[in-house]
């Protein structure tokens, strides 16, 4: 048999997370100890002031009972009276008996006889005596007093609930804020840490999905250890309440207890599984949506809205279905918690009847067990919810370990060696590169690049050129062989120092939404306003930005909306300026300029290009002539090298391209 769990058992990462917020959980449990034991403590509480109105009020008896106790006190009453009055008490209490019916009238007159013929007392203390027998009409005062001190206190255990409450919230508000922002910082850190090859196996959208849907989920972790801790003490305490009024239905309620939790248990179960499915769903939509939105421009020009929007449609229904199975678990939940409270209730209800026809049970204590009760029941109710909201933690927790933290990483990039002075020497010694499918992307490449000098790689698209970038970038390893960076393999450099000797210009521009100042200094953020305005200058990124009412202030939307495509080829231009790279790794930075722009900026690199040493891909092989060597591969391997004018005389293959380019069958 399966052990039932009360508290549910968070696994090991979770629980280290949340002990990074102890102050502030420790200080809301502390705040959630004493707010459930106020509301036991009401317990005692109803029962006294149920009894304090009971006793409050006039005797409303049976004539027989009523004539029992009038006889009763007449014949104390008697005992009082004849020591006083000098006569037998046999004479008193008949004396009193005939008063006791009569009109007040003709007890006035009995009263007379007894003064004149019997006793020779004054007239007015036989008579009082006698109304103080026969006045039943008023209440008990003193209950009435006592009631009012339970009513104060009454409001001063709510006046202390009050401030526990709001303590609670805030404190463990304040946990679950702080849990979720150091968690999406995590992952954000950890995503910038990643490889490239990462992100070419995830979607955008599921990543995203990780950092909002299920880091959302995930902060309920708080609310499951506050309900962990609120649910038991509240069923707990006033279970201890029923033992002590009661103990008949104390052991009557323990009967129903292991019926819920093994509901409750069993619901949990599938719960996660539920939840689980929803997350990942969750993660399918998103990504959709955000690869809808930001290939919008692609869509529309294939006139593909409609089948988009079918398809998005089906991960909306396909998500919709498992969040109604997650809600069918947890709405049956609840209501078969309720049952089975009731049919606790009813149970106790029943033997409540027998206990009070046997005298056994007053009236504030029944009124005080089924404000236990219910107590009891929305420990239970909480309880289920602590194992439905366990499990979609549980279910977020997964996804958000499986998809990013537990991703293996590169080396530190902070580790390594650094190299003064530094002069942008590249050598390729018998580098081969293999993706993790074994597609084999480069062979047995060996090329130098000498400092100040530049070399264009060209050739069909897959034959390799974006790989080597890559491995000079160190999005990857080579697989075979070694790559130098001034004769140091970059193996044993400082990634970050490495990338901060390269200047990229990737084809696909992208750009921030920020300031055009903010984009420029992306790379160089101690670049001063010089620097920033030197870089424009040489990408000629000054010839518009002078023209903007803010200049380098201006701000630009996401992905540089609001610049043409030729401006935002040039700022990305800057970008790479800005940081004085040691070496210029440029992906066709000229592909998207108007032929006036491409000019300028063309004029601009070859200046650059003399002063920094330049790796760039070429794509119009007019571009690759101006190259003081040129290396052209073909499925992953170097075919030919040379200058143009060596690689022309050689009448090769980059001879025929630039042939078939010149003629305008290539471009």
């Amino acid at each position: 048999m399966k052990k039932i769990k009360l508290i549910p058992k968070f696994d090991q990462r979770l629980t280290a997370d949340l002990k990074q917020q102890r102050s502030s959980i420790v200080k809301g449990l502390l705040c959630v100890l004493a707010t459930s034991l106020l509301t036991t403590a009401t317990i005692p509480l109803i029962s006294w002031s149920v009894t304090a109105i009971q006793e409050a009020a006039p005797l409303r008896l049976t004539q027989a009972e009523a004539a029992r106790q009038a006889d009763e006190r007449l014949k104390t009453r008697a005992h009082e009276l004849a020591p006083r009055l000098g006569v037998p008490e046999p004479s008193v209490l008949s004396a009193l008996r005939e008063v006791l019916p009569a009109t007040e009238d003709r007890a006035a007159t009995a009263e007379e006889g007894l003064l004149v013929d019997r006793f020779h007392l004054e007239r007015t203390k036989v008579h009082n005596a006698v109304r103080g027998l026969t006045n039943n009409a008023a209440g008990d005062l003193s209950a009435v007093r006592r009631l009012g001190w339970i009513s104060l206190f009454v409001i001063l255990v709510y006046a202390c609930k009050y401030w526990f409450t709001r303590g609670q919230t805030y404190y463990l508000s304040r946990a679950a804020a702080r849990l979720a922002s150091d968690l999406r910082i995590r992952l954000f850190r950890k995503l910038q840490r990643l490889p490239v090859s990462y992100f070419h196996q995830k979607r955008a959208g599921a990543i995203q999905s990780v950092l909002t849907n299920d880091v959302n989920v995930y902060q309920n972790a708080v609310s499951v250890v506050r309900d962990s801790i609120d649910a038991p003490v509240k069923a707990l305490a006033s279970f201890g309440a029923i033992m002590f009024i009661q103990p008949v239905l104390a052991i009557v309620a323990m009967l129903f207890i292991p019926v819920m939790a093994a509901a409750i248990s069993r619901n949990s179960r599938k719960m996660r599984a539920a939840q689980a499915k929803v997350q990942d769903d969750l993660s399918d939509l998103n990504a959709m949506s955000t690869e809808s939105l930001m290939g919008i421009r692609v869509v529309k020009a294939f006139a593909a809205e409609e089948r988009v929007a079918t398809g998005y449609e089906g991960l909306v229904d396909k998500t919709y279905g498992s969040q109604m199975d997650a809600t069918k678990r947890q709405a049956s939940l609840r209501p078969l918690v309720e049952l089975l409270g009731a049919a606790a209730l009813a149970t106790i209800l029943y033997i409540c009847g027998w206990l009070s026809y046997m005298d056994m049970l007053r009236l504030g204590d029944v009124a005080a067990l089924l404000y236990a009760l219910d107590v009891i029941n929305q420990g239970f109710r909480s309880w289920g919810n602590v194992n439905n909201t366990y499990s979609q933690v549980q279910a977020a927790s997964q996804r958000i370990y499986r998809e990013v933290l537990d991703e293996p990483e590169p080396i530190d990039q902070s580790v390594g060696r650094t190299i003064e002075n530094p002069r942008g020497r590249i050598e390729f010694e018998n580098v081969t590169f293999r993706y993790e499918d074994g597609t084999e992307a480069l062979r047995n490449v060996n090329f130098t690049l000498a400092p100040g000098t530049s070399l264009a790689l060209v050739g069909p698209s897959g034959a390799g050129k974006s790989t080597i970038a890559d491995l000079v970038l160190r999005f990857y390893e080579p697989t075979e062989g070694r790559i130098l960076f001034d004769g140091v393999d970059l193996r044993e450099l400082k990634t970050s120092w490495l990338r901060e000797q390269i200047g990229v210009v990737p084809q696909q521009t992208f750009l921030f939404a920020g300031t055009i100042a903010d984009n420029l200094r992306l790379g160089a953020p101690d670049a001063t306003q010089e620097d920033i305005e030197e870089a424009s200058r040489m990408s000629h990124t000054d010839e518009f930005v002078h023209n903007l009412p803010a200049r380098f202030e201006t701000k630009i939307g996401e992905g540089g909306s609001g610049l043409s495509g030729g401006q935002r080829q040039r700022l990305a231009i800057g970008r790479a300026l800005a940081r004085k790279p040691t070496l210029l790794l440029l992906d066709e930075a000229t592909s998207a300029l108007d032929a006036t722009s491409e000019k300028a900026v063309t004029e601009a690199l070859d200046e650059v290009m003399r002063q920094r040493t330049t790796l760039f891909i070429a794509h119009r092989l007019t571009t690759a002539a101006r190259a003081d060597r040129i290396l052209v591969l073909s499925k992953g391997e170097v075919v030919e090298e040379g200058s143009h004018m060596d690689l022309m005389e050689a009448n090769g293959a980059y001879a025929g391209l630039f042939r078939a380019f010149s003629g305008g069958i290539l471009d």
